[in-house]
């Protein structure tokens, strides 16, 4: 971990699933991830301009969806919790999405709204690899 006493910002770094290393980059009231694989440059995924850059919170877990092949787990996609202010003049107000990261493009293919079934939701989006990934604001190319 890395952080500067008189700034806004840290860096924490963890070995995840399947040789893919997460680093949680922090910085002015953002939180963004950045994926490390194995033989590829670390590639930011940019959560949070998704919600159109306002200032968000990652959750403290992430799920990571994958098959299991000659015994070992190969991670496909994960799942992170992005509680966004979407609204800046209602800073109080976030909304908790669920982010759909595919490992394979580095990038994130879809944000789910919170309502029924979110979860299950976010799942059937990772299962479904090569969907498009989203540019700022959450839309789809």
């Amino acid at each position: 971990m890395k952080t500067q006493e008189d700034e806004d910002w840290a860096v924490l770094r963890c070995e995840a699933q399947g040789g893919i290393g997460l680093t949680l980059n922090y910085y002015d009231a953002r939180d963004d991830l950045e994926l490390v694989r194995p033989g590829r440059p670390p590639v930011q995924i940019g959560i949070p301009n998704l919600a159109g850059g306002g200032f968000n919170k990652l959750g403290d877990t992430v799920e990571w969806c994958g098959t299991v092949e000659g015994g070992a787990f190969r991670p496909d996609a994960l799942i992170v919790r992005n509680n966004a202010i979407e609204n800046s003049e209602r800073p109080e107000r976030s909304t908790s999405f669920l982010t759909v990261i595919d490992i394979a493009q580095g990038c994130a293919v879809a944000q789910v709204r919170p309502g029924s079934g979110q979860n299950e939701r976010a799942r059937k989006i990772a299962d479904w690899p090569g969907r498009p990934c989203l540019r700022e604001g959450g839309a789809p190319p």
